[in-house]
This record gives C-alpha cells, sequence and structure tokens, in this order.
C-alpha cells in the first residue's frame, strides 16, 4: 500500500472549493486545520461521476462539523473512486485542508482477475472430489 498526499487548499470563508478529481480508486481521508483564533465549521463531500447536477448522489463526509480555534481533526475514511470530486468549504478563511490517500500499488486488476481465476479453479477441483 502507498499513502500520498494528494491535495492541499487553504480556501475563503463559504467557497466551494474542488480540492481533488479521482485517477485511481483510493481510500481518503481529510484533515482540516483552524489556523485561528475563532472557531469555524467545515463541509467535505464527494460528487460521483457524472453527478455534478444530481445532489441526490453527493456523498457528505462531514457537514457543519465544528473546529476549534488552533485545532485539527481527521474526518473518516472514504472512498474516492475515478472520475470523483472531493469538495470542500470552511466558514473562515483560516481553515486549511489536506487529502491523503492510500491505495494497493501491489495488486492490478489483471493480478486480481488471475488470482480469482486460480481461486475459482481450485474451487471446481475441490468439488469435483467430493
Amino acid at each position: 500500500m502507498a499513502i500520498s498526499r494528494l491535495a492541499i487548499s487553504n480556501p475563503g470563508s463559504g467557497t466551494d472549493t474542488l480540492i481533488y478529481t479521482g485517477i485511481r480508486t483510493i481510500l481518503a481521508s481529510i484533515i482540516a486545520t483552524n489556523k485561528s483564533g475563532n472557531a469555524g465549521t467545515i463541509k467535505v463531500w464527494v460528487v460521483p461521476l457524472d453527478k455534478d447536477t444530481d445532489q441526490t448522489y453527493w456523498h457528505h463526509v462531514s457537514y457543519e462539523i465544528q473546529i476549534k480555534s488552533y485545532d485539527s481533526l481527521e474526518t473518516f475514511r472514504f472512498p474516492v473512486m475515478v472520475g470523483d470530486k472531493v469538495y470542500v468549504r470552511a466558514s473562515i478563511p483560516d481553515i486549511s485542508f489536506m487529502l491523503s490517500g492510500i491505495d494497493d500499488t501491489n495488486i492490478s486488476g489483471v493480478e486480481l482477475a488471475d488470482l480469482q481465476a486460480d481461486i475459482e479453479f481450485a474451487t471446481n477441483v475441490a468439488l469435483l472430489d467430493i
């Protein structure tokens, strides 16, 4: 598995900011840091491929979560698929975001397909013995 920093953003207050578009499937999380003496709130959401205009498909990872002054928080881990868009919004201008992702660089789709075929073959051979 490889861990990568995929995006950093320091958006203005009340601005919907696209920070990442999925180029591979990853398990992501965002760390939001409040660099201000004032509390603020954040929103983090994922818009699936080709669902920009249909908010019923949007997945809110956090919604109006408060961050105390000079504090940080990390979201739960969430999947980002190819073409998904990750957005953030902060209520004050002193909140920064960092998106990190984990992907498995050891298994490609072809290797996984070969492994699944081997498992199916072994299962079929075991069933013939029964």
